[in-house]
């Protein structure tokens, strides 16, 4: 992505937000691009490229937690109220009145809170990989999990619970490569049997495993999207 058309904020709340950002040509829409876990406003690289060379508005941030933006330690501070309006912050600040707004993974439950509480800035919404994602009061991990496998016959939400826990952060800091390979292998089946599954996660972390990487995890995308690595001065290998 073109670092020219990078952009610093600091939004209303007083945090900093990094995010790629092209204007619209003549009358076509601007698009916004919300990334998942664990990735930046480098996910959508080919995708602001695309559409910007095709005069279209391009706003891709990296989202609160993620890359060049503020990374609070409060969980509070991640509540996706208050980050759909760091959102709408950007919008305000370019002078985008209404966005076409597309979600990937976790990215899907900001797009879904900017539908919920701010329909007037939005044209369409559009989610990759995962659905809406309706207001939760409450949410219970575990009972979450046993849906979820009553329904498709494995647990996908057993690595919420570990990364609830106290310890979860240091362990994956400690071993991203471990983290990584097992989130992003060359087998597909180790996110069911190992990072979905209920500990198990954890035990692969612990034992230091790792697996082979996918083929397109190459060292641009090992730098440059997966949990900002290079940046912090990380471990540069990569499988290819």
């Amino acid at each position: 992505m073109d670092s020219a058309l990078y952009k610093d904020l600091t939004v209303s709340r007083g945090l900093n937000y990094h995010y790629y950002f092209s204007p619209a040509r003549e009358s076509n829409p601007t698009i916004l691009f919300l990334h998942g876990f664990p990735s930046t406003s480098y996910d959508w690289r080919h995708e602001a490229a695309f559409f910007t060379a095709r005069g279209f508005g391009v706003i891709v941030p990296d989202l609160l937690g993620y890359g060049g933006t503020a990374k609070p330690e409060a969980p509070a501070e991640y509540v996706p109220s208050k980050i759909v309006k760091d959102i709408v912050d950007i919008l305000d600040a370019e002078g985008v009145e209404k966005v076409v707004s597309i979600g990937h993974d976790w990215g899907t439950m900001i797009n879904s809170r900017l539908g919920n509480y701010f329909p007037e800035r939005v044209i369409a919404l559009a989610f990759f990989n995962l659905g809406y994602l309706p207001p939760l009061v409450s949410a219970d991990v575990a009972a979450l999990s046993e849906a979820t496998k009553a329904a498709v016959g494995y647990e996908c939400f057993g690595h919420w619970s570990f990364f609830n826990e106290d310890d979860a952060a240091k362990l994956v800091e400690e071993r991203p490569d471990s983290f990584l390979s097992v989130g992003f292998s060359d087998d597909p089946t180790l996110l069911q049997s190992e990072f979905a599954s209920a500990g198990g996660l954890k035990a692969w972390l612990g034992a230091g495993k790792m697996a082979t990487f996918g083929a397109y995890i190459t060292q641009e995308v090992n730098c440059s999207m997966l949990l900002g690595r290079c940046r912090r001065g990380a471990s540069k290998r990569t499988s290819s």
